[in-house]
């Protein structure tokens, strides 16, 4: 009898695929989320000027818009060269081709063995380039979060504190 969690290749390659697709779109989404981070932050009002309410309201205002809007914002704020504007251009143009004609434009690639094969690698170099983006502006955050006296302690312990809400508001949580 065979394990229920053995697959034949062809299963394992298909499964492979969707889970490389996930996991580019996954990190696509990290990128719009660090656009916005460092829209509210660095070239934000500044942690100073305004409330945390106020600031909580450009945060959700700014996660509510599309990666082509956050693009077009950071592009006209921020002092990007030229390579990181077109960086960001290409990611924004990949995300939206992932997101909306991908596996149309491949549906006979799917089909075979070396067409599934090419996708992975496809989506695997798809995953690392917006990765590569969102380390280049997350480590912007940090400088910047830094050059206002924002510590990484202060920001581990905010962080105990969200995971910890998070957790008592999960269903069934009444348990622990």
């Amino acid at each position: 009898m065979m394990n229920r969690w053995h697959m034949d290749p062809e299963s394992e390659q298909t499964r492979e695929v969707f889970a490389r697709f996930g996991l580019a779109m996954y990190l696509a989404q990290c990128l719009e989320r660090q656009l916005a981070l460092i829209l509210a932050t660095k070239y934000g009002p500044g942690p100073t000027k305004i409330t945390r309410t106020e600031f909580d309201n450009i945060l959700a205002d700014l996660f509510s818009r599309t990666l082509g809007r956050l693009v077009t914002k950071i592009g006209k704020l921020a002092e990007l060269g030229e390579d990181e504007k077109e960086q960001l251009q290409k990611a924004l143009n990949k995300r939206n081709w992932l997101a909306h004609r991908y596996f149309w434009e491949r549906a006979t690639a799917f089909i075979s063995e070396s067409g599934r094969e090419s996708m992975i690698k496809e989506l695997q170099e798809a995953a690392c380039s917006f990765q590569a983006l969102d380390e280049l502006f997350t480590n912007r955050t940090i400088e910047w979060r830094e050059t206002v006296g924002i510590t990484q302690q202060s920001v581990d312990k905010e962080l105990e504190r969200l995971v910890r809400e998070a957790l008592e508001r999960e269903p069934g949580s009444e348990a622990r």
